[in-house]
C-alpha cells in the first residue's frame, strides 16, 4: 500500500499526544489526520476513510469506548482500531474489546508493538 493508502486517523484530548504520533506515523510514511474529541473523530472518519483509528479511551464527554462503538456501528470491521489508554485495568480492556476496539496498548506507546500492527507502507 502506498502512503496516500495507509490512512490513520488519531483521536486524543491532548494536542501534544495528537501531534506527537501525527509526526510519527508521518515520518513512517502514512497519511494522517487527528481529533481532539469524539464528534471531531467521527468526521474525520468520514472525510478521510481511514484504515486504522488510534483513539484514546479517556475522552471528554463521549469516551473512547462508546467511540469505538459507534466506529464499528457506522462502518463495520473494515478498520482497525487500537485504543490508546492510560487505563490498565482489565475491565477497561474487557470493555474496549466488546466494543469493537482490536488491540489495546498502554501509554507511553510501544511504537515498535503499534508498527506490527499498522498496515505496511511502501
Amino acid at each position: 500500500m502506498t502512503a496516500e493508502d495507509v490512512r490513520v486517523v488519531v483521536v486524543d484530548d491532548d494536542v501534544d499526544t495528537c501531534d506527537a504520533l501525527k509526526i510519527l506515523l508521518e515520518l513512517d510514511g502514512y497519511n494522517v489526520r487527528t481529533a481532539l474529541d469524539a464528534e471531531q473523530a467521527m468526521a474525520a472518519v468520514e472525510a478521510h476513510r481511514p484504515v486504522c483509528v488510534l483513539l484514546d479511551l479517556g475522552l471528554p464527554g463521549i469516551d473512547g469506548i462508546e467511540l469505538a462503538r459507534r466506529i464499528r456501528a457506522t462502518y463495520g470491521g473494515d478498520l482497525v482500531l487500537v485504543a490508546l489508554t492510560g487505563w490498565t485495568g482489565d475491565d477497561d480492556r474487557d470493555a474496549a474489546e466488546a466494543a469493537g476496539v482490536d488491540y489495546v496498548m498502554h501509554k507511553p506507546l510501544d511504537v515498535e508493538r503499534l508498527r506490527l500492527v499498522l498496515p505496511p507502507v511502501v
